[in-house]
């Protein structure tokens, strides 16, 4: 098949590492893939263009993919067309068999440069959100007229889009995004970050790692903290990561419920980072952020680490209560209740964990998602394009 994926960003966020690493993954599998996305506005320390260079993948930057653009903007018009004309004429010219957008503003020119282009190929949305897409006005313009077949990443948005969207829901793919599994293996030798943040080596490490914003629910872990401090001293709570939000979201709450002794806030890690997740005895995890694939969680798993995780959206599908982790209401005190039941009884943490690793390992394999991506993409192509209504 000749596949050629559009991402309108430039930014090197959640759903680009899955995204690339599935490109060379079809490309493995002997498949023509390109990767078309937009070039950094300004110098910057990291950058889509910096990683899918690295990663020897196929790529062009022939299109502007600028959706920082408003309508109100005069350089709106000239800028979208210049890209719907060019992606007509480039579709027309190397005849793919299947375009596959990621963001709203690239269907739109994608969708709307396949219809002209004259050429059947088929129109494939990944929707990477963390909820099903809104049925708005513009997503059921997307949807109905623009769109062959979509991929998501939970039972219960392929139900919901299907529905939403009036599409048949054979035309709705899940599909779990991969991990680099190589990467996680818990036996590995870590760095002592524990020393680093001043852990002792009798204490359990909680860890959370989140952009901070106020909708991922972390006030609501550290009143659970304030009552697992009263049974449990001996621990210590991790929060890695950052956000503009972090003194509303964290510090305030911290200070407010006198929990600052327990909580250590490590920061934005880059090159320690899985040494950081390794230091961890146990995870938690409350909302997805935006992108909605919840990769913080995936990794804890992969790196066999017990988790607790809220009873919302796609989490549930992830973790198996009991079995690989613990789903509960979050609430203060359910959260209370389920960290107390891991931090007296280290034979479930490792039986948990266990049990997360060996599902991370096995069902977030990259051979499965390029696998089940390119059945997806065949019987999409045997189906054909999609009859618009009217």
């Amino acid at each position: 098949m000749k596949i050629l994926h559009l991402f309108s960003n430039w930014k090197w966020t959640g759903p680009a590492d899955p995204t690339v690493n599935l490109c060379k993954g079809l490309e493995k599998r002997g498949h023509d893939v390109t990767f078309a996305y937009r070039k950094p506005p300004l110098p910057v320390e990291d950058s889509i263009e910096k990683r899918v260079l690295h990663a020897g993948i196929k790529v062009t930057d022939r299109f502007r993919l600028d959706h920082s653009v408003k309508v109100y903007h005069p350089s709106f018009l000239p800028t979208n067309l210049r890209d719907i004309l060019d992606l007509t004429r480039y579709l027309r010219e190397e005849k793919f068999d299947i375009l596959n957008v990621h963001h709203s503003h690239g269907h739109l020119l994608g969708g709307i440069a396949a219809r002209r282009s004259g050429h059947p190929v088929i129109v494939i949305r990944t929707d990477h959100k963390r909820e099903p897409l809104k049925p708005s006005l513009g997503n059921r313009f997307l949807i109905s007229q623009l769109t062959d077949g979509m991929i998501t990443f939970s039972e219960r948005a392929r139900r919901e889009d299907a529905e939403h969207f009036g599409l048949p829901l054979e035309r709705v793919g899940k599909i779990s995004p991969a991990l680099d599994l190589n990467r996680y293996d818990p036996q590995m030798k870590f760095k002592d970050m524990r020393a680093l943040f001043g852990i002792g080596p009798k204490e359990i490490v909680i860890g959370m790692i989140a952009r901070y914003q106020r909708y991922r629910r972390t006030a609501v872990f550290l009143e659970a903290v304030k009552t697992i401090t009263k049974e449990f001293p001996n621990v210590k709570v991790l929060l890695v990561g950052r956000s503009s939000q972090i003194e509303q979201s964290v510090i305030q709450p911290m200070k407010q419920l006198g929990v600052e002794k327990w909580v250590i806030l490590g920061g934005y890690q880059t090159n320690d980072y899985l040494d950081t997740l390794a230091c961890m005895d146990i995870f938690v995890f409350l909302m997805a952020g935006s992108d909605g694939t919840a990769r913080a969680l995936r990794e804890a798993m992969a790196m066999g680490k017990p988790a607790i995780v809220a009873n919302r959206g796609m989490l549930p599908e992830l973790v198996e209560d009991g079995i690989s982790g613990l789903v509960v209401n979050d609430t203060p005190e359910e959260l209370a209740r389920a960290a107390l039941r891991l931090l007296h009884h280290p034979e479930m943490r490792e039986a948990l964990g266990k049990a997360a690793y060996q599902k991370a390992h096995y069902d977030f394999q990259l051979d499965r998602q390029v696998e089940a991506v390119e059945s997806f993409y065949q019987e999409m192509i045997r189906m054909g394009k999609r009859k618009r209504s009217p």
